[in-house]
This record gives structure tokens, sequence and C-alpha cells, in this order.
């Protein structure tokens, strides 16, 4: 008796993962395109947006780094601000912009150029171009030489899903370190903290990961689109060009240069904005919630403050899944043998139970360890069980039983 139950559980479970495999199919067919819509709402979500945007406490304030909004200045402008803040003897200045051609004006040019040879510590801003077979890039997008060839270079590209400018930006991870060539290029934030705390980036690339989710602390301000603290101080480019600043904020931190609008609070502009899990609307986002140099200060942050998280490997998420799978078998099989009136009812109160608790569990884990558990498998596992092993039991072992097969073609006659 106890073998034929036992060997039914294994049965059922091997039959129930032939029928979610199907419906994978079945899907990535696109079978259901009518449900099209209601996908590309929770497409670009993930259950850790609702911890960033809604649950997590206010973090401490970034006393290291300032920005600096370049506004719509032209570089003459933006090489005054240089003098200015460099005068003020930070460790480290970074350049999220880039000067592709000569201007007409050379002398905003010349200006420029000699306002980054003045600086001891720049970070130049570059991108990554064409990614070929070997998953290297054969391409670094970097200022114009020689005019701007001052400094180290260092990648802003960050990893959005999105095919062109058009698309939706969900940024939530970035890319550490990139080959261009054969040679090494990292990740914006990465190069400015390096100079900062070498030590701390040493062991924050002894990580090993070629990619790093990035833990979200806050922006420079609300701009209605997220109910994110306010973790970073913004010098606009007119408090700079007024000296509207004590000099002690920015000696010996970080500066990042970049577009913050064409004035702080400016939301009118769709240039260098991104989506991030700060956003309020965590479902069906409306509106891009943060700029780019304001992401490359969170990666920063996360890098000094060496607070990261860390994520269960995709081998491990399959497991969880096939291990709740099997449990849930063999207590559904025990109520459908037990009490078979009652399993309908029974069956979908345990899975609601059971998928509420892990999602639940799994924002835990996430909000106290800083470990994304994905659990999507694990519910959708729990989700099947019921009503696939009805169909197990009411088609599937029907068929290979002498009753069934005669009740089949009693059926058949009628």
């Amino acid at each position: 008796m106890f073998k034929k139950f036992w060997l039914e559980t294994i049965y059922a479970f091997f039959f129930i993962l032939l029928l979610a495999f199907i419906i994978n199919q079945v899907i990535a067919f696109k079978v259901f395109d009518v449900f099209d819509p209601i996908g590309e709402v929770f497409a670009d979500m993930e259950s850790t947006d609702i911890v960033f945007s809604q649950l997590r406490e206010d973090p401490m304030g970034e006393e290291d780094l300032v920005l600096v909004n370049i506004g719509d200045l032209d570089r003459a402008g933006i090489a005054e601000m240089v003098n200015i803040i460099n005068a003020a003897n930070p460790k480290v200045i970074g350049m999220d912009m880039l000067f592709r051609n000569p201007k007409e004006d050379t002398l905003g040019d010349l200006k420029l150029a000699d306002a980054f040879s003045r600086v001891e510590n720049l970070v130049m801003y570059s991108k990554l171009v064409n990614l070929d077979d070997d998953d290297d890039f054969d391409t670094l997008e970097v200022s114009y030489p020689p005019l701007f060839d001052y400094g180290e270079t260092a990648f802003v590209n960050f990893i959005t899903g999105a095919a062109d400018q058009d698309d939706l930006k969900m940024c939530r991870e970035f890319a550490v370190r990139e080959k261009v060539n054969g040679q090494e290029q990292l990740a914006f934030a990465v190069k400015i903290a390096q100079y900062m705390a070498p030590e701390k980036v040493e062991r924050f690339l002894e990580r090993g990961n070629d990619v790093e989710t990035i833990n979200y602390r806050g922006s420079i301000f609300d701009y209605g689109a997220t109910q994110s603290p306010i973790a970073y101080f913004a010098l606009d480019w007119y408090q700079v060009l007024g000296m509207e600043f004590a000099p002690d904020l920015i000696e010996g931190k970080a500066v990042i240069f970049c577009f913050l609008g064409s004035e702080l609070g400016d939301r009118k502009t769709n240039d260098d904005v991104y989506f991030t899990p700060l956003n309020k609307n965590y479902v069906g986002k409306t509106h891009a919630d943060m700029f780019g140099g304001v992401v490359h200060a969170n990666v920063f942050s996360m890098i000094m403050s060496e607070d990261y998280i860390n994520a269960w490997g995709e081998n491990y998420a399959y497991i969880l899944a096939l291990i709740i799978l099997y449990l849930n078998i063999v207590l559904f099989t025990v109520i459908y043998k037990v009490v078979p009136k009652w399993y309908d009812g029974l069956t979908k109160l345990i899975q609601l139970i059971e998928a509420a608790a892990i999602f639940t569990l799994s924002l835990v884990i996430f909000i106290y360890f800083n470990l994304k558990v994905d659990v999507t498998w694990t519910i959708f596992a729990v989700l099947i069980a019921g009503d696939a092993l009805e169909v197990f039991f009411g088609v599937f072992v029907n068929l290979f039983t002498k009753e069934g097969r005669n009740e089949l073609r009693e059926l058949k006659k009628l």
C-alpha cells in the first residue's frame, strides 16, 4: 500500500514537470498574446522593488560624494565650474558627460582642456560600444583627443534591457568591469570609489561578480516619482558659478559632474533618466525617477559602505521549486485519497497560504540579509500542483486502469 502511494507521487511529480514544460512552451510561442497588455504592466517589476520603494528604513546620507549639475552650460561654463570645484581640493572629480567633437568655439574647448589638466585625480566618461561574439566590446567611445586626453576613463553603461532610448530603461544592475579589445575597463562609479578607498574596491572586486545588483540608498530630492529619502547633496550650476557653497563641502570628497536637468528640480527632460526600484509606482511605472549621475552615486555608496546585495544562484531556485512541488504532491495526494470531497477547497486554500508565505518570506530575507531569493518557480510550482495532480489522477491514472478504460468506452458509445 505504502509502496503504491510513493510510486504514485513520483509518477505525479514527473507528470507535472512535463505539464509545466508544455505550459512554458505554449507561453513561449505567445499563444496567450491576449494577455500581453497585462504582462507588460508586470514585466518591469521584481518583488524586491516593493522593499526598495515601500519597506526599507531611510538610510544615512552619503558624506563622501557631491553631485554637480552642469545644466545647459557650454564648455566654457563647465570649465569655469571645474576650476572653482577643483580649487576646493576634492579627492577626485568624475565627468559623466561626453565631449564627442570639437566645437567651433575653440576657446571653450581650450578652457575646458586647461581645467582638466589642473585636476589631479580625474575620471572621464567612456561608453562601451559593439559587443562581439566573445562578450568583449570592440569600441570604447571617449571624448575626442587631444584636447580632452586627461585623467582615466571608466564606462558609464548601465544594464537596462532597453533596445533604444524610447524603451523603458529599468536599472537594477550594473556591469562591474568589461573587456574592450582585451583591455579591462572599470565601471564609472567603481573607478571613482577606487580613488577614495582603494582597499574597499579591492574587496569589492574580489567578490568576483561580473554583474552586481545596485543597493539603492536614495536620490537628491523627491521628484514626485519616488518616495526615496534624500541621500545625496547636489549643487546647481548657478550655485557653483556664484560660489554659493562652503569649500569644506568639497574638500577631500568625490565630485561627479553630471546632467540633472536644466536646473535642479527640472522633470521636463528625458535625457539620461532611468526607472529604478525606488519608483513609487513599482507596478506599471509611469515616470522615470533618477538621473544617471545619481545612479552612479548609489553604486559609489554601496561600495563605500560595503553594503552589497547577494543573490541565490539559479540552480538553488530550481531545487527549492522541485522540493516544494514534491512535498505538495505528497500532501495533496493524501487529501485526494482521504477526503476527496474536500480536495478542491483545501488545495486552493493551502496554495494561497503557501504562495503568500513564500513571497513574504523572500521579502523578509531580502530586508534583513540583503539576499535576493528568486521564488518565481517555487510559487509557480505551488500554484500548478493542485489542478495538475487532479488531472493526473482523473485522466492519466484512469487511462491505465481497467475501470477507467471501461468508463471511457461507455462514454464513446454515447
